[in-house]
């Protein structure tokens, strides 16, 4: 006899760019059990993102600035109350396995990673190279689904796009004007195109597209934004938000939008914009999982590459494989990006 399914908690814990590339997962359970409760758990700052999603019923923010005790007694018992037929954890870290643990569903889906494996009813091996998206939509198969993708996406209203617009007009741009975003930060420094090479990609769009430029970056991003702007001869936005949700409002405004590996560059194409993601040590076959058809583009040189997050290379080998990537390079990918554009199926 089936059992039906009421109540079902998602999980990703932590990292802002792979919350939004768990998205999927969502739509489809939504479109599996239409009539059931879907709850998401996830990093405080990161989960404003999922508001507005049709799919979800309540989010439950995880703070991690609190006493980290105290924060997984309350989140727990939270879980615990609601009562979940189904939990999965798309994160499977020691804190995450605990908690989902804890919650009392009593069917829970997470990864075999050494102990936290016993933490689940069912948990998950999978050895293949996929993409980030199936990788998540794999741990739906013990409720006997069977997805290999769906496009992540955001959610924004009304009012949160006209008050992108009205943001951009503020700063002189004009109904119809081409704008190109530019994110230059990302969380690992071996990540990092080097700000020299996002301005002269700024000064041959300003140039050669008439496109005005905004460019954004986080509260880490001070000393790269610093030599960005000592450096570019183009006028551009400076854009450095304080709400993600802000953030991925503009980027909805642009007409193309070149990011680092990083959150945003998954923002930005799961709100719609042509997005080209430039890759140093990452692997854009598993972490760039998006349709070049809609104008997304991952721009990688495939040398010997220790794909880690701090370059161990020394002297003038020191992050080749990002200076083997030129502003031309970027720049005729947008390009073509804007001639062969298609978002009218997002």
């Amino acid at each position: 006899m089936a059992v039906t399914i009421l109540k079902i908690l998602v999980s990703r814990l932590r990292f802002i760019g792979d919350i939004v590339l768990t998205t999927p997962v969502v739509q489809v359970l939504k479109e599996k059990y239409p009539d059931a409760e879907l709850h998401y758990l996830g990093d405080k700052m990161g989960v404003t993102l999922l508001e507005r999603d049709p799919g979800l019923s309540r989010i439950i923010p995880y703070d991690f600035r609190a006493s980290s005790v105290i924060e997984q007694f309350r989140v727990s018992a939270l879980l615990r109350r609601e009562k979940y037929d189904v939990a999965l954890d798309l994160f499977g870290n020691p804190r995450s396995a605990v908690v989902l643990f804890l919650s009392g569903a009593p069917m829970r889906i997470g990864g075999n990673f050494g102990w936290r494996g016993k933490t689940y009813t069912h948990p998950m091996t999978i050895r293949e190279r996929l993409t980030s998206v199936a990788f998540h939509l794999r741990y739906l198969e013990p409720l006997g689904i069977k997805e290999s993708y769906r496009r992540p996406k955001l959610y924004l209203d009304n009012a949160e796009v006209n008050e992108a617009k009205a943001y951009l007009a503020s700063h002189g741009v004009k109904e119809g004007e081409k704008v190109i975003g530019l994110h230059i930060g990302a969380t690992w420094p071996a990540k990092v195109w080097p700000a020299k090479n996002f301005a002269s990609l700024a000064e041959l769009a300003s140039k050669w597209l008439d496109a005005r430029i905004v460019v954004t970056h986080g509260p880490k991003d001070g000393e790269r934004f610093g030599e960005f702007s000592e450096t570019v001869r183009a006028p551009f936005i400076d854009f450095k938000p304080r709400e993600l949700r802000k953030l991925a409002a503009v980027i909805s405004r642009c007409d193309a939008y070149v990011s680092n590996d990083a959150a945003p560059m998954h923002i930005s194409a799961a709100v719609g914009t042509p997005t080209v993601g430039i890759f140093g040590p990452g692997e854009p076959d598993i972490w760039f999982p998006y349709e070049q058809e809609l104008g997304h583009a991952a721009i990688h040189r495939d040398i010997d590459c220790c794909h880690r997050d701090f370059c161990g290379l020394a002297g003038e080998d020191y992050m080749r494989c990002m200076k083997l990537i030129t502003p031309e390079d970027v720049f005729e990918k947008v390009q073509e990006i804007l001639k062969n554009r298609n978002r009218e199926s997002l």
